[in-house]
């Protein structure tokens, strides 16, 4: 059913669950996965005058995801590594557009009980929102 995967992803250790996911539905469907990581641009820190800075980010970004990827090659699903600089949410939707998206899968934050609409400010329900494709929220 979804054979355009996108998962994306930031540099922490809490998206194995929604990897978990992505590998299932592309492993049922016959699906790849696009590992997608967007370099979040800093306001005042241009990318053509600060190339380098921007360079080391990317670098570490994409030596990450071929780390994710490795689990995904281990199950034998195909898989895809995108860096993308911009902010995050817009980049991910736009991404999902541009490529025609089956499906997004997010890693939702944890939701503190005493403050439990703090959790609408997250990348996960903004791309809910907006997103062009069917969105998986993964707790």
């Amino acid at each position: 059913m979804f054979t355009k995967i996108v998962l994306p992803v930031d540099l922490t250790d809490k998206h194995q669950p929604a990897l978990d996911a992505a590998a299932r539905l592309a492993e049922q469907g016959g699906g790849s996965v696009t590992l997608l990581h967007v370099v979040e641009v800093i306001p005042g820190l241009p990318m053509e005058e600060e190339g380098t800075f921007y360079g080391r980010l990317e670098r570490l970004a994409r030596s990450q995801l071929q780390q994710l990827g490795k689990s995904l090659e281990e199950r034998k699903v195909s898989w895809s590594v995108e860096v993308r600089f911009g902010k995050r949410a817009a980049e991910t939707v736009r991404y999902a557009a541009e490529t025609a998206a089956d499906l997004l899968i997010v890693t939702a934050p944890p939701v503190d009980p005493a403050h439990p609409a703090a959790g609408v400010q997250s990348m996960s329900f903004t791309v809910g929102m907006l997103s062009p494709c069917p969105v998986l929220v993964v707790k």
